[in-house]
C-alpha cells in the first residue's frame, strides 16, 4: 500500500494563480516572499512563471493587497501579545519571511521597546527557576547545616543552573548582552538557591 501518485496536471493558468493569491492574502497576512514562494509552488508554465509571478505581485502591491511593512507590523503585534519570544528571535523569524534586519528592528522597537524585553526575560526566568524549585531536581543534595536550602556550592551546580537557564534564554530569542545581564541580576539576588 503506497502513497497514490498524483496524475499529471496541466499547469496552473495565470488567473487561477492571481486567484489563488487574493484567497490566501484574505486568510491572512503575508510577506512578498511567502506569496512569492506559495506562487512557485502551484505549478504554473515553467516557461513563463517567474514573469507571471512578477506580475501578480506588482497587482498585489497596487491595490494594497500585499504590504510587508503592514505584515511585519501585524506579525510582531501577534507575537508578542501571544508567546514569550525576545527580539533575536523575531528578526530571524522576520528574515525568514523577506522582511530587512532595519526594517525588522523598527518595528520590534515599536512593540517590544529594551525596558518591556528585559522584563519579558525576567518574568520568563523566574517562571522557568520557580518551575525547576518545584520539580525538586536540582533540590536534592542538602546543606551540612541541614538549613532547608539546597546546596549549590556542590560543585558545576549552580554554573549547570546559570547555564540551562542562559539556553532556554537564547533560544527564546533574548539577546545575549540582556542574558549576561539578567543572569548577574538574579545571581547576586539568590535565586540559583531553592528552598527545599
Amino acid at each position: 500500500m503506497g502513497r497514490k501518485r498524483k496524475r499529471p496536471t496541466e499547469p496552473v493558468k495565470p488567473e487561477e494563480a492571481w486567484t489563488k493569491a487574493l484567497l490566501w492574502l484574505s486568510r491572512r497576512s503575508l510577506s512578498r516572499r511567502e506569496v512569492e514562494m506559495r506562487l512557485r509552488r502551484i505549478g504554473l508554465a515553467e516557461e513563463s512563471a517567474e514573469e507571471v509571478i512578477e506580475a501578480i505581485i506588482e497587482r498585489l502591491l497596487e491595490r494594497g493587497y500585499l504590504d510587508d511593512s503592514r505584515f511585519a507590523r501585524s506579525f510582531v503585534r501577534y507575537r508578542v501579545e501571544t508567546s514569550s519570544t525576545g527580539s533575536q528571535r523575531l528578526i530571524r523569524d522576520l528574515a525568514v519571511r523577506g522582511i530587512e534586519e532595519e526594517a525588522a528592528k523598527a518595528v520590534i522597537d515599536e512593540f517590544l521597546p529594551g525596558a518591556e524585553e528585559e522584563a519579558r526575560a525576567r518574568r520568563l526566568a523566574e517562571k522557568k527557576l520557580d518551575e525547576w524549585a518545584r520539580s525538586g531536581r536540582f533540590s536534592k543534595v542538602k546543606d551540612n547545616a541541614d538549613s532547608g536550602r539546597a546546596n549549590m556550592d556542590v560543585p558545576g551546580l549552580r554554573r549547570e543552573l546559570v547555564a540551562r537557564l542562559g539556553r532556554h534564554l537564547q533560544q527564546k530569542g533574548f539577546p545575549l548582552s540582556l542574558i549576561y545581564r539578567l543572569l548577574d541580576s538574579l545571581e547576586a539576588e539568590g535565586r540559583f538557591t531553592f528552598d527545599v
